[in-house]
């Protein structure tokens, strides 16, 4: 989300608008006093100090139209009501599924949840979705509630853009109007545009890179690596997260040597880590709203396997820009990691496309015409 919003406020400035940036840091919370956190639990629902704070501040900067990005939970829904109380459009940006599910993620014990999905979310109360915490759920499930039943999203927010297809149908069915959805990427920053395709190396070496937690569907990856049993051939692992030091134990305890954990890294060396790969991996378990992983590899010129699941499925092109593969099929893992493995001449037009499918539809400059359309037919509504 923040790679996502800097880049785009970068091409917009480039291409000559102003932008003016407002943001807080939820990192703050973590030195609230119990006070604060008290105020926080209501205000997260509708925050008036900040719905005076930026109606001031847009009664001075004037500007055309206002798009938040996040709300949740510093600045509240009520930012909305601010701004049009001035006549200023806005538009909410939905990175994730928070506006339908406590957690943002559909994702519960493991697997997809869409329990709430077009319901009253008071199960996410019930199993302690957000946080684990009883009081967190409770004040989103309030926030949540409160702002359907005020009419909030109807009323007060004037367009909504998602990263794909699939997220916009989710929040159709939460009560979101559809004529006001736009389905528009999330965006890969430069110098991902001047990449150029590379050969794939003799040894097959696949990639994961992304935060390590039990979403993102490691587990089944390395069981699926074990049953592959290809000594010689590599898995390299990027990122960094709460799941970390389990995966870590998982490797040792089943001799898995040629899974080879990175830690956190650089764009740059993210970059060179795609390019010297065979093809990247993205075992997701739950619905990405979009998945810009895809994306960068497809900006360096490599394919890409992912789970059959939520966005993932709108990016992947079985067999042109990589496979799609059922989730929970360790199986249907193994034979597509096996095919990949051993097939160069495949992988080499895979790469092709890749690289032409990005710069096709997902470039700065592409991304640049589809917001600025956007924001048109918002401020001509």
């Amino acid at each position: 989300e923040d790679v996502s919003t800097e880049a785009e406020i970068e091409i917009l400035r480039n291409a000559g608008h102003q932008v003016q940036l407002i943001e807080e840091t939820n990192n703050d919370i973590k030195n609230y006093s119990s006070l604060d956190k008290l105020e926080l639990f209501f205000s997260t629902t509708w925050n008036y100090r900040k719905y005076r704070e930026i109606r001031a501040y847009l009664q001075s900067y004037q500007p055309d139209l206002v798009h938040v990005q996040n709300f949740f939970p510093l600045f509240s829904p009520s930012i909305h009501s601010a701004a049009q109380s001035l006549g200023i459009p806005t538009i909410q940006h939905l990175r994730n599924f928070r506006l339908a599910c406590l957690n943002a993620y559909l994702f519960r014990e493991g697997k997809v949840c869409e329990a709430c999905v077009g319901k009253n979310p008071w199960r996410g109360v019930v199993k302690r979705c957000y946080k684990k915490s009883l009081p967190a759920s409770l004040s989103l499930w309030n926030m949540i509630t409160y702002n359907r039943w005020r009419g909030t999203w109807l009323n007060d927010v004037t367009a909504f853009i998602t990263p794909s297809q699939f997220a916009a149908n989710k929040f159709i069915e939460v009560g979101i109007p559809e004529d006001r959805l736009f389905v528009k990427p999330n965006i890969t920053p430069d110098p991902l545009t001047n990449q150029k395709i590379t050969s794939t190396p003799e040894q097959p070496t696949f990639l994961f890179f992304g935060r390590l937690s039990a979403e993102k569907g490691l587990i089944n990856l390395f069981i699926a690596w074990e049953k592959l049993a290809q000594p010689t051939w590599k898995l390299n692992i990027i990122g960094d997260g709460e799941q970390r030091e389990e995966l870590e134990k998982f490797v040792q305890d089943r001799n898995l040597h040629n899974i080879h954990f990175q830690g956190y890294q650089t764009k740059d060396k993210i970059i060179d880590a795609i390019k010297q790969s065979t093809i990247v991996v993205v075992p997701s378990q739950w619905h990405e709203t979009f998945g810009r992983v895809v994306i960068e590899a497809f900006a360096c010129g490599r394919g890409v396997i992912a789970s059959n699941l939520g966005a993932l499925a709108e990016l992947v092109t079985e067999g042109e820009t990589g496979f799609l593969v059922e989730a929970h099929n360790l199986n249907a893992w193994v034979d597509t990691l096996r095919l990949c493995g051993n097939n160069p001449s495949l992988m080499a037009k895979i790469d092709y496309k890749c690289r032409q499918i990005y710069l096709e539809r997902y470039t700065p400059e592409v991304n640049y015409e589809q917001t600025i359309d956007i924001y048109k037919k918002v401020m001509e509504s």
